[in-house]
């Protein structure tokens, strides 16, 4: 089975590499799937949390953003290495992810989603009446960044290469946490949190350390998304940006990493069509994903899952 699963995601992501080179495929387009396959990843790294572990956070766009700012800030400073980009912001969304889950894993349900959101809204307001970093304006007007000297990232073509990277690498890292006896002991923690803390595991240090690997890869994708866009602003992250990424991670199905990447891509598509037409399209997304909950609640994933499990009987 797992077999089967390595060869389709790797049919998949050649698939999305030969993307680019369709012919006459619009610049619109490239970027559209830059934004989409983004957002996949940041609900792919928040399903470490919601789908294996069983923590819900509404604090995750604060990661998100603060990695964008670490970028944003170096490029308007004249750093335009990729590479101090990234690593700048794993400092800075490393401390921060270190001491929001210091206090949030210490608490469960309903209170970890409180605090996350509690910290993430002191970061948000901070930003945004700081005049220092552009206040509610954000940081505009971003130079492009570099590969290395004298190889700038300023194409679509290799802007979307870059997102692909960090999607293929991301994965990488949550297939092998989730596939390892780490991500075993979080599937038991989001069973029977009082069950693994007798079997003597520190609860709280996996709650932790698993809240740092999601913090860093989605602080991750905010240091790329300025490298698109070109700016950084505080609704990167507002409350709602959260509320996106957990819709996506449910959309796509809980606890499966391939499903939220294909609910962040479908919501990332779907918020883009929609809000062509109507203004008022969180309203059309929010009955999207009632219909989901109602009649696919293992999301998108779990309609092959449940045609094929019909097959099966039919067979058997």
């Amino acid at each position: 089975m797992s077999r089967v699963v390595t060869w389709r995601v790797l049919v998949a992501f050649v698939a999305l590499a030969a993307l680019p080179a369709l012919p006459g495929i619009p610049t619109y387009y490239l970027l559209l799937a830059f934004d989409a396959l983004l957002f996949g990843a940041i609900a792919m790294s928040l399903d470490l949390l919601m789908g294996y572990t069983g923590l819900v956070s509404f604090g995750h766009a604060a990661f998100y953003g603060l990695g964008a700012y670490a970028t944003a800030i170096l490029l308007e400073r004249g750093v335009l290495s990729l590479w101090a980009c990234l690593g700048g912001a794993l400092v800075v969304v490393g401390v921060y992810a270190a001491i929001v889950g210091y206090f949030a894993t210490a608490r469960r349900g309903i209170y970890f989603a409180l605090l996350t959101l509690i910290f993430a809204e002191v970061v948000y307001t901070f930003f945004r009446y700081t005049q220092t970093f552009g206040g509610s304006d954000g940081i505009q007007g971003l130079p492009d960044a570099h590969l290395w000297r004298g190889v700038p990232i300023d194409t679509p073509q290799r802007k979307y290469y870059l997102v692909l990277v960090y999607l293929a690498v991301a994965y990488a890292i949550c297939r092998v946490v989730v596939t390892s006896h780490f991500g075993r002991v979080l599937v038991a923690i989001r069973e029977n949190e009082d069950r693994a803390r007798f079997l003597g595991y520190r609860v709280q240090r996996y709650k932790m350390a698993a809240c740092m690997i999601s913090a860093l890869l989605t602080g991750l994708a905010g240091a790329i998304y300025p490298m698109r866009a070109a700016f950084a602003t505080p609704d990167l992250m507002l409350w709602t940006e959260s509320g996106e990424f957990i819709i996506s991670v449910m959309i796509g199905g809980l606890g499966t990493l391939v499903g939220p990447i294909l609910g962040g891509a479908f919501f990332t598509i779907l918020r883009d069509k929609v809000s062509s037409f109507v203004d008022w399209y969180f309203i059309v997304i929010g009955v999207v994903l009632v219909l989901i909950v109602l009649f696919m609640p293992k999301g998108l994933l779990g309609i092959r899952r449940l045609h094929g499990f019909r097959q099966w009987r039919q067979g058997a």
